[in-house]
């Protein structure tokens, strides 16, 4: 799974770029990451990858040894994930301004 052909690679950024622009911009999902979209995009791509092994494969949906239910999950857990880690690091932030101001 380290080494992708171009097809599975294109595959896994068309998924992470759907999920993405999904997140992004449906206005009741708030998704605000430091560096806005292209951070997610990123985030996106790298959890599609990272979820056809950890979700495991559905031989049903699967092109080029790609398990597209599975890469979706893990886009929308990695963005998900990311954006909550974003926003724990900025109240944490806010909070120390506030006791050292």
């Amino acid at each position: 799974m380290i080494y992708l052909g171009f097809l599975p690679f294109l595959y896994l950024l068309i998924i992470g770029i759907v999920v993405s622009l999904i997140l992004f911009f449906v206005p009741k999902i708030k998704v605000k990451l430091p560096g806005g979209y292209p951070v997610g995009l990123i985030v996106g791509y790298l959890g599609a990858w990272v979820g056809t092994p950890v979700f495991g494969r559905w031989e049903f949906l699967t092109f080029d040894q790609i398990s597209i239910i599975s890469a979706i999950l893990g886009a929308i857990a990695a963005i998900l994930l990311a954006n909550s880690c974003a926003e724990c690091c900025r109240k944490y932030g806010e909070k120390q301004t506030e006791t050292q101001g």
